[in-house]
């Protein structure tokens, strides 16, 4: 209904009309299988770094965690994202929003990366554990 509603195509909107979707909008309804599917991995790389905060203690993933490469990419288009976010750039925010900054900043996560001193001491902290 609504994909063809927006769409004009009266034949196939199934009754769909802007106060439906308004009263929709309101509870935050999900609109379909995009907004889902998004959200997933989002939510799997966030139990990840969950994780390794549970382990080291912070949420600053080092650059020489070859194993954590994918969540290294991730954080990093997190901090990207903030950034476009708070610039009003919805298009290059990566999906992000007040909730997930939220969920992040839950962790202690840091919106900029370290300098490059205290990267090293992370890295060899990372390595002894």
């Amino acid at each position: 209904g609504y994909r063809n509603y927006k769409a004009g195509n009266k034949l196939k909107n199934y009754g769909m009309c802007e106060e439906r979707i308004n009263k929709l909008k309101s509870i935050d309804f999900n609109w379909g299988k995009e907004a889902a599917s998004k959200q997933q991995p989002w939510d799997e790389m966030f139990e990840g770094l969950k994780l390794f905060k549970a382990k080291h203690g912070h949420a600053d993933v080092p650059r020489i965690c070859k194993d954590k490469i994918k969540l290294r990419n991730w954080i990093q288009n997190q901090r990207q994202g903030y950034r476009n976010y708070k610039a009003d750039n919805q298009q290059k925010s990566h999906g992000m929003c007040e909730e997930r900054i939220n969920q992040l900043e839950s962790l202690g996560f840091s919106w900029t990366r370290k300098n490059a001193t205290s990267s090293i001491q992370e890295t060899i902290t990372y390595a002894l554990i």
